[in-house]
């Protein structure tokens, strides 16, 4: 299980790298569109292949702990529930969340950072940049 992981990040890489070229890699002297997925897609592929090399001799199957992919299913419900509420308030919930539950901190810090977070992402994007953040069915924020 411990060679699943980078196997699939490579597969991933390979496609990111092959669809990235068809949206240009250098257009008109500046980076194109495809030039970040190119460049990510190398680097999954590079590091991929240095976990896979360091780990050739081990012969004894290390623990595997369902654990490690509670960050991915975790993010994945954010993504989720932000179709219903939108992205900032799934976006607070996620982080009071990961940090109450997993993080194990307290309620008031858990509460500032997960809000603090929020709010400059707010400020930022929304009053700074004027871009239009997803607000859910419920419309909410």
């Amino acid at each position: 299980m411990k060679k699943v992981v980078p196997i699939l990040a490579i597969m991933t890489g390979l496609y990111w790298v092959i669809k990235g070229y068809a949206y240009g890699f250098w257009v008109r002297n500046g980076p194109g569109g495809g030039f970040l997925p190119i460049v990510a897609g190398l680097m999954a592929i590079v590091f991929s292949l240095a976990v896979l090399w360091k780990d050739r001799k081990e012969k004894t199957p290390s623990d595997f702990s369902w654990l490690a992919f509670l960050p991915a299913a975790a993010l994945l419900g954010m993504v989720f529930f932000s179709y219903l509420v939108g992205i900032l308030i799934s976006m607070a919930v996620y982080i009071f969340l990961w940090l109450k539950l997993i993080e194990k901190r307290k309620l008031s810090s858990s509460l500032a950072i997960s809000f603090g977070t929020v709010g400059v992402i707010y400020g930022l994007f929304v009053v700074w940049l004027k871009v239009p953040l997803p607000k859910g069915l419920l419309g909410l924020l």
